[in-house]
This record gives structure tokens, sequence and C-alpha cells, in this order.
């Protein structure tokens, strides 16, 4: 039996010395292991990865959280304007949607050497109180990313160009993609860009997002891919960057598959979503369709 390919979409913070072969071999490991545990790993399926990190501009915010800069903090974050602003306001509206009003007194809190505006600090620290301290300096990476990507169709149209070059030399009909890696995914489909795929399997997917939409979906519309896609999405139960929810109220012919990867912050990592179960299944029906 041939070697079934697969293409992986990943998502962000993989670090710029994140190769295409060291993201491949990663998946491939965990991926491998998945198919042996479900008696399915005598016919292999092949991973590629593409890495986008050359292509998709480095932020400050990325590397820090909130009271502080990480060690690998950058000093020269881009400063938020008026549109980034209400983009960052509007996705974080799905976990503190009373936020606005919050007048804490802490309101000129900064994120590291990236100064905030006093709306978003207020959002933040409504966030934490809801989610748990920690969970803000990670959303607002994805969010700031999300924001670059939707925003910026030079950066994305590189982003795709990637993706589309993994597709064509691969031949693969099967796509796994990883929290905004389904953002960029989406897109593409949407655009007609990957015309042969016919699984697509989202794992710890922000398209639930209304903000993280906006620019690749009409709003109050549902989420849809083209005729012949099946659409399956896995989230876990504690994943903060889904929301703790699925899509399938939000996307037409969309499967939600609930996984449990345990608490913050494995919740959202990919190798937890990779090691399921129900992934094996997944890829063991694409073998044979």
């Amino acid at each position: 039996m041939s070697e079934l390919q697969i293409v992986g979409v990943h998502g962000i913070r993989q670090g710029s010395e994140a190769t295409t072969a060291g993201l491949s071999n990663r998946w491939q490991a965990t991926l491998d292991e998945t198919l042996a545990a479900a008696g399915d790993g005598a016919a292999r399926a092949v991973v590629t990865v593409p890495s986008y990190q050359a292509v998709f501009p480095r932020t400050a915010t990325r590397y820090m959280r909130l009271g502080g800069p990480d060690e690998d903090a950058l000093s020269d974050d881009a400063p938020i304007d008026e549109e980034e602003e209400a983009f960052i306001l509007e996705a974080l509206a799905a976990y503190a949607p009373s936020a606005l009003e919050d007048e804490s007194p802490e309101a000129g809190l900064t994120l590291g050497e990236g100064p905030l505006t006093p709306r978003i600090v207020r959002r933040l620290q409504a966030v934490d109180r809801k989610m748990g301290k920690g969970v803000t300096g990670r959303l607002l990476w994805l969010v700031r990313e999300a924001h670059t990507y939707l925003r910026k169709e030079e950066t994305a149209a590189a982003v795709r160009a990637t993706v589309g070059e993994a597709l064509a030399k691969t031949g693969a009909r099967i796509v796994v993609a990883h929290s905004l890696g389904s953002v960029v995914f989406y897109d593409m489909l949407r655009r007609g860009e990957a015309r042969d795929v016919t699984t697509l399997v989202t794992c710890g997917s922000p398209l639930g997002w209304l903000a993280g939409r906006k620019g690749i979906h009409s709003e109050g519309e549902p989420l849809t891919v083209p005729v012949g896609v099946e659409w399956t999405n896995l989230y876990a139960s504690k994943d903060f960057v889904t929301g703790c929810a699925g899509l399938s109220l939000l996307a037409a012919g969309a499967t939600d598959i609930k996984v449990n990867n345990g608490a913050f912050p494995w919740a959202h990592d990919v190798h937890r979503y990779l090691d399921k179960p129900a992934l094996a299944s997944l890829i063991a029906k694409a073998r044979i369709s």
C-alpha cells in the first residue's frame, strides 16, 4: 500500500529556526506513535509541515506576557494602532465582554516593552480573571498574529503560497491544520487555492471568533468549505484558543470531536491533538477513500 501524504499547517510561535524539516519530523514522530497505538502503524502516513516563519514577521508581543518580557522579547514591537486595537478588543470580547466597563486603576500597565492601550489592558485583566492567570499572554500572541495575517495581504499571500507549494509537491489530499493554521487553510479553500484536498482536520481552531473570521468570511453566514471536502474539527475542553468550544454551530457541514488535552497551557498543544485516536481514525478513513 502506498504512503498517505498529509500536509500540516502550523500555528504561531514556532520560532525563527523552525524549518519545514524540523516541524515535519516532530509532527511525524507523534503521528507515527498515534497510528501505531491504533494498530495502523504498518501503512505509514507521511506528514509535511511547511514552515512559513520566514515570511511571517515576528512581533515582540509574541514573546511576552502581561507584567514583563520573556528572555526572548524584542525591543522593537510595532505600536498598536486604532484598527488593530479594535480587532484585539473584539477578539477578546468572546472571553470578557463586560471589560470595557471595567475602570481598573491598573489601566496604565504595559505588556513588557510594548505599551498597550488602557482599553486593551482592562480587557486582558478581565480575561485573566475569568480564564485564569497566564492565559492573556498566549492569547494576545495569537490575536496579534491573526491580525497580521488577516489585515496584511502581502504577508497572507506569502503564507498561502508556502502551504500551496507543499500541497503541489506532495499531492496531499488530507490537511491537518492547527490553531492559526486553520484560519490560513480555511482562507485557501475559500479562495479556491486547494482544489485537490478532500479531507480537512482542524485542531484548536480560533475560527469561532467573529473577529478572527473578518476578511475571510461574510458576517452572519455559516462557515463553509467546498463540496467534496470532509471537515472534522477537534477541540479540547480546556483549550482557551477555541473558547473551549467547537465549530459545528457556526460551520455548515463541520463535525466536532471533543478531546481531552489536559489543562492550560497544554490544552492547545499541537502534539496533544495529534496523539488522539480520533485523528488515527480519520487518517485511516482517508486512506481507503
